[in-house]
């Protein structure tokens, strides 16, 4: 009753809105039941999506005490997962999935963020002919330098033109393009 998430929001009466009144009311009533209490699930941030490269993701939960378990193959976590202890970085991607254990609590339900990862260089769109010559669109990380190498066999990459990414889009050419018949082409990330 808390989510208007499609796989778990309630029936057509209370689907589109939720009241958090209503909400409080509830969870005052379960947690005045006896018997041993849950505890609420962590919080992931940010909460999963499309990143360029990497990205950090934070664990949170509201009671210090708790232990927060993680995956990172959508699986759920047990107290034998990853135990969290500090943001972890992402370069590819994963799903991430969490709980909060405590001793006198039972574990909280698990939550899960996907994220996507753009690689560091993406050709944005189809490459051209101008002036005799070949431009490249390319996305990278404004303030990066790119190398790029082009080749007739994949093994024997020749760089052709180093350039600074000026902002995240940018142009790449290749000079002598008129005079090959045929070039596969990479961009490269500089250290």
């Amino acid at each position: 009753m808390n989510t208007a998430n499609n796989t778990f929001k309630m029936p057509s009466l209370a689907r589109n809105l939720i009241d958090t009144n209503a909400v409080q009311v509830v969870t005052d009533w379960i947690n005045s039941l006896p018997g041993t209490p849950a505890l609420l699930p962590p919080t992931i941030n940010p909460g999963g999506g499309t990143f360029f490269s990497s990205v950090n993701v934070s664990l949170v939960h509201p009671d210090t005490n708790a232990s927060i378990y993680f995956t990172m193959d959508g699986s759920l976590p047990t107290p034998s997962s990853s135990l969290y202890a500090a943001p972890v970085l992402l370069t590819s991607n994963a799903t991430v999935t969490a709980s909060a254990f405590e001793t006198g609590f039972n574990n909280s339900v698990a939550v899960n963020a996907i994220y996507f990862l753009r690689p560091p260089v993406l050709f944005t769109a189809p490459g051209y002919f101008t002036n005799q010559q070949f431009t490249l669109p390319i996305s990278g990380i404004a303030g990066k330098t790119y190398v790029l190498q082009a080749t007739t066999n994949f093994v024997d990459w020749v760089s052709l033109s180093t350039n600074v990414a000026g902002s995240d889009v940018f142009m790449m050419m290749d000079t002598n393009a008129f005079a090959i018949p045929y070039r596969f082409y990479r961009a490269v990330e500089q250290p």
